[in-house]
């Protein structure tokens, strides 16, 4: 009999953002202004359970909900209890505020110690199973790190399971394609991607669940050694609403001014382009190496450049060239130019700061690579390109850690891409991807010669081994970053310090955090978002074998299946068009995108590639292999056609290097009409048609 434990979250319902639920002066959200839901992976996840163990054949087998939060986050415990769980804990305290995914996942992994050894008592038959990630966090990194915390198998990204022989069996989401795995040991941890079946409330349950008692603990409860802001390994240094899209997003009243706009974006010379340039960024400079000892312009943010211009001008004025001679008059005069700016502590700290020199890390900058079938994922080759940049601002080396079977052939390739060292783990057991074994041989590899920084990219690959490694060698990790700039935080002692920007709350807003009490500064970036670099063949590098020791124990799943998209696909096309959800079936996508590609070829005189979204995918429209997004394939084409797709962030990840994106969809309000160039609101059966017409009459 298998018993399960349900990890719900409750967050703020980012569908009813304004601008009025943010701070005007520190752009920070207002969370009182926005109500309270449960986080809808999670309520898929509670759903999939009950599912779980209707098919397990037990009906004694017991659900625990378990959440983490301030005592009014019993209302997502009094949702579950009124769907599916027999028991709810909550886990609050003031003591766990302030955490980042590591005290967060290391108080509930001491929870869910406590629940097995007090509540269900029941050896190792259990599953740990929540959402693939939060709304407000969108790190996906807590569910890993708990199964890195107590030992157990992660499966991430599940979309089904079936109970055969006595075991089940998960079907998950992996690059190019799904796989049935199962683990070869319990208890595990099952992270939930996708689940369509939702629990309904019956109103007797609802009395019930609101008479019930819930079990509350605190942190002297669990004993837990890492919680709150003091144990966790990142800090946010700055919350902004993220600027104005870089997109037209404009509507289009008829298709026959949408056939022109199409004609003139394609043959436009100075195309749009979704995302900011970030070359106009100056790159970093290490102090000892700057022209004036005292230029800080390479400060974290805005407000401390800007003060530091100040504290530099007045020293000037003063004729102090050595921040040691400075007495308590200068001090005074200092404070009196500054005015509000800054006061005394900040005065001092910011002279201490002056005084630094050498960078806070040491070692060089990493890629941990990702590979199938003998070929390297895209994103690893746009990772190196970053890492590049960035060690050249460091003045040291760029490496890459590969782990694998048969995989050294591979070296040259990365090290035309831009890397100097090649640091390669092999092994038979790393012949397939297994995120206990790879995660024990990256970390392994990481810890013998500690990189300053260590990039993955934000694959469903690199979101769950990423988690795994920093937790096992204790480092921050921050997630699905689309910047990566080095700059100081002199003020507070850092020098030449990684700050990594994200995108929070569903996109609606955007994080600035450093790494802290870490060897390493760890991130995951999403592909499409940073620049290969030409490839160059006359490159020279280095190649370092990495020895490790793996038994059968490291390998955790068991592979059941796997199905990868067949089939030739070109991603390279100047031209894609891609069909989601509002297709409604297999012979809409082929007759309409057929025909549509077909008069985009003639009137455009160039090729023209078919591309869909994962639920298009996933309800058998067209195979996998033509899947645009996260899950799928990032591309970067000329002109993007998305016909009857909402714009889920995932797949508009995979768009964002698109020049032109042009939306068709019925829906007035879809998330996508504010993420593109061109849309027209319609049916695809209704405005595609003409459209083609259209475009062969023009």
């Amino acid at each position: 009999m298998s018993n399960y434990i349900v990890l719900v979250k409750q967050v703020p319902d980012v569908t009813q953002i304004t601008d009025n639920a943010f701070d005007p002066e520190s752009g920070t959200l207002i969370r009182t202004r926005l109500a309270s839901v449960i986080n809808e992976l999670d309520a898929q996840a509670l759903a999939f359970t009950n599912y779980m163990r209707k098919v397990g054949g037990d009906p004694q087998s017991k659900i625990i909900a378990l959440t983490m939060g301030p005592p009014m986050a019993e209302e997502v415990l009094r949702y579950s209890l009124s769907r599916a769980a027999d028991t709810v804990v909550l886990l609050t305290d003031k003591a766990l505020g302030g955490a980042d995914t590591v005290a967060t996942a290391n108080p509930l992994a001491f929870a869910i110690k406590k629940i097995v050894k007090d509540i269900l008592n029941c050896g190792n038959d259990y599953y740990i199973v929540t959402g693939m990630q939060s709304v407000d966090g969108d790190t996906a990194q807590v569910p890993p790190q708990i199964a890195e915390e107590l030992a157990l198998p992660c499966i991430a990204y599940v979309t089904g399971t079936e109970f055969k022989n006595n075991r089940f069996g998960f079907t998950r989401i992996i690059s190019g394609g799904s796989q049935t795995v199962a683990a070869k040991k319990l208890p595990a941890v099952i992270t939930v991607a996708k689940y369509e079946y939702p629990l309904f409330a019956t109103f007797a349950r609802t009395r019930w669940a609101n008479k019930t008692e819930f079990i509350q603990w605190t942190s002297d409860d669990i004993k837990a050694p890492i919680i709150g802001v003091k144990g966790s390994k990142t800090s946010v240094i700055r919350v902004f609403p993220p600027g104005k899209s870089a997109r037209k997003c404009r509507q289009v009243s008829d298709v026959k001014t949408l056939a022109k706009l199409i004609v003139d974006s394609y043959s436009s010379e100075n195309a749009n382009v979704g995302k900011a340039d970030s070359s106009q960024t100056p790159r970093y400079v290490l102090p000892e190496r700057r022209a004036d000892r005292f230029d800080r312009s390479f400060e974290g943010t805005q407000k401390e450049q800007q003060d530091y211009e100040i504290l530099v001008e007045k020293l000037k004025e003063l004729g102090i060239t050595d921040i040691s001679r400075i007495d308590d008059a200068d001090r005074q005069n200092i404070l009196a130019a500054a005015g509000e700016h800054f006061h005394k502590k900040a005065l001092d700290d910011m002279l201490n700061g002056l005084k630094l020199t050498e960078p806070s890390f040491r070692g060089e900058v990493w890629v941990v690579a990702e590979h199938s079938d003998g070929t390297i994922h895209p994103a690893t080759f746009e990772l190196i390109g970053k890492a590049r940049e960035l060690a050249d601002s460091l003045q040291t080396k760029a490496g890459v850690a590969i782990a694998g079977y048969q995989i050294e052939p591979m070296a040259k390739e990365l090290i035309a891409a831009g890397a100097d060292n090649i640091y390669i783990t092999e092994d038979k057991l790393l012949s397939v991807f297994d995120p206990t074994a790879y995660r024990k041989a990256i970390a392994d590899c990481i810890s013998t010669h500690w990189p300053q920084i260590v990039l993955y990219a934000a694959t469903p690959q690199g979101r769950m081994l990423a988690p795994m490694v920093s937790y096992r060698l204790g480092c921050g990790l921050t997630a699905d970053c689309t910047g990566l700039d080095i700059r100081d935080n002199s003020r507070n002692g850092y020098i030449g310090i990684l700050l990594q920007t994200r995108p929070a709350l569903g996109g609606n807003v955007m994080a600035t955090i450093r790494t802290k009490n870490s060897k390493s500064q760890m991130a995951t970036a999403r592909p499409g978002v940073m620049k290969r670099l030409p490839t160059d063949n006359s490159r020279k590098g280095k190649v370092i074998n990495h020895k490790i020791r793996l038994t059968d124990d490291d390998i955790s799943l068991q592979i059941l299946k796997t199905e990868l998209g067949t089939g030739d696909v070109n991603f390279a096309a100047d031209v894609i068009v891609s069909g989601g959800k509002g297709m409604q079936n297999r012979d809409n996508y082929e007759r309409l995108v057929g025909a549509f590609c077909d008069s985009l070829n003639k009137k455009l005189d160039t090729q023209v590639e078919r591309g869909a979204s994962r639920a298009a995918v996933e309800q058998g429209f067209v195979e996998h292999v033509h899947q645009v997004g996260q899950t799928g394939t990032s591309i970067g084409p000329k002109l993007y056609f998305a016909l009857g797709i909402s714009g889920a962030i995932q797949h508009m990840i995979g768009v964002a290097n698109t020049e032109t994106i042009i939306a068709i969809n019925s829906d007035p309000n879809a998330p996508i009409f504010k993420q593109c160039d061109y849309y027209i609101v319609g049916t695809v059966e209704d405005i595609v048609p003409n459209l083609v017409q259209e475009l062969e009459t023009e």
